[in-house]
């Protein structure tokens, strides 16, 4: 029974030893050829060795680049829109109007008037599990009474965040 299961096992591990040089023949072959001509490079310091060595480092190099991309975070757009639909966090635009008009709320529709203002823009990942108005931080400007905060998503729809004094 033991010769049975150590040739069992020595099957097993043929045939995995045969699957994996199935898929990875180029990849272990080109780390082979890399190693040994550094190896043979090092003992004889040939100037013939450094072929195999840029060509197998090549090879080497670009698997590792497939395998990174691949298995990115971010690698397709399909992935990126997963990510944000699992996560709470989405990109707004951040815009900081500051005015001396208290009457700001009523006329901001009038595109005019609101292109009248001095207005800041900035990007900001915002995260809907906790309060949005702590996220986007006030910069006070002396020269003017109020300061508005509102927030334009990637539908261009815009929201009022708060009123600072």
């Amino acid at each position: 029974m033991n010769e049975e299961k150590i040739e069992a096992i020595k099957l097993e591990i043929k045939e995995k030893l045969n699957v994996f040089w199935s898929e990875h023949w180029l990849l272990t072959s080109a780390m082979i050829l890399f190693f040994g001509s550094c190896y043979l490079f090092n003992l004889t310091y040939s100037g013939f060795l450094y072929l195999p060595m840029i060509i197998s480092g090549w090879v080497v190099v670009m698997f590792a680049l497939k395998y990174k991309s691949e298995h990115s975070l971010f690698s397709s757009k399909s992935s990126r829109k997963q990510l944000q639909q699992e996560s709470s966090y989405e990109t707004y635009t951040v815009l900081r109007v500051y005015t001396n008009d208290p009457n700001f709320q009523e006329y901001m529709q009038n595109q005019e008037y609101f292109h009248s203002q001095h207005v800041q823009m900035e990007n900001r990942v915002i995260d809907h599990n906790q309060d949005i108005e702590s996220q986007i931080m006030f910069i006070r400007k002396p020269e003017f009474a109020f300061c508005y905060h509102l927030l334009i998503d990637k539908k261009n729809e815009m929201y009022f965040i708060g009123e600072y004094v």
